[in-house]
């Protein structure tokens, strides 16, 4: 029924996606690849496929957003999703703007890739689900709600924090991004969702850093990194929070966190400046020490969202 291309210059990854997850269930029965920028125009137009997965920047100098509106000029509308080693936001605007309706970080985590597929399915091809995930919807991690009931505004903000949560980033930014103001967006935002885009902001963050918690042996002080922290110490505290644990008790199912972490959690907000205060606001860090700043919305990037 449904058609895919995947682009990407590295072959393993490439063979990878075709076994990712089972693309028959969701009736995509054809699968065709693409290593360059040519050879992709060239499938592309060839098979007219309906889903295209492809690399940010190619192995032949080109890139995957350039592939998308070059494709889209050539009148083929297919729902194009970026796959990218890279987390800066200026690739994520320029996926956007491109119309990339969505942006995973390799490695490309399976339940975001089957969120993808439901959602271009459903959403752009008007499609069905298949019988047995009908009641399992695609819905945000965070928000607990499917994100056909969202606003196409808070859509976009939303994958905008998915491709660039472990940086600095804020609705000031965005809104320049997608030429609105700020404040505009940020109040869409608040209405479609109940939080604060900040609050969203930091629970996303918790939600991968349980994840990769659960599902990786890297010690809580990479995770916190990999999350956008640069004081470990702060980490602890907003995890501890935002679930009522430790990260180490998490991993450690049964143990009591030690006597270091407590203290840890304890006193985590007297390592940035402002001490208890950050706290209280539930100041967000990213790498650099910047946070998620929010100067028109008087938020600084916290989150203390429901979970």
């Amino acid at each position: 029924m449904y058609r895919l291309l995947v682009v990407d210059d590295e072959k393993d990854i490439r063979e990878n996606i075709r076994y990712l997850i089972d693309w028959s269930r969701y009736g995509i029965n054809q699968i065709e690849t693409a290593a360059t920028y040519e050879e992709a125009v060239n499938k592309a137009l060839d098979i007219r496929p309906h889903i295209i997965l492809m690399d940010v920047k190619l192995g032949d100098g080109r890139w995957g957003f350039e592939l998308a509106e070059h494709l889209r000029a050539s009148g083929l509308k297919a729902v194009c999703c970026m796959i990218s080693g890279y987390d800066e936001f200026k690739y994520v605007q320029k996926s956007m703007q491109a119309s990339a309706r969505d942006y995973l970080l390799k490695p490309v985590d399976v339940g975001e890739l089957e969120c993808f597929v439901e959602r271009a399915i459903v959403e752009e091809l008007k499609g069905k689900l298949p019988q047995q995930r009908t009641d399992a919807p695609d819905v945000d991690p965070v928000l607990k709600v499917e994100y056909g009931a969202l606003s196409r505004i808070t859509n976009k903000i939303i994958m905008t924090v998915k491709g660039n949560y472990r940086n600095s980033l804020s609705l000031v930014g965005i809104g320049e991004m997608f030429c609105m103001s700020s404040k505009y967006i940020g109040r869409i935002f608040l209405q479609d969702t109940g939080m604060k885009f900040s609050e969203y902001l930091m629970a996303y963050r918790m939600v991968q850093a349980k994840r990769l918690i659960e599902t990786t042996g890297d010690k809580v002080a990479v995770i916190a990194a990999q999350v956008g922290y640069t004081q470990v110490n702060n980490f602890y505290v907003h995890f501890k929070e935002y679930y009522g644990f430790s990260p180490t008790a998490l991993r450690d199912t049964g143990e009591t966190p030690s006597e270091a972490e407590q203290n840890a959690e304890v006193s985590g907000a007297a390592e940035m400046p402002g001490g208890a205060q950050v706290r209280e606001s539930g100041a967000a860090e990213a790498p650099g020490g910047a946070g998620a700043r929010e100067s028109e919305e008087g938020e600084n990037g916290g989150a203390h969202g429901k979970r």
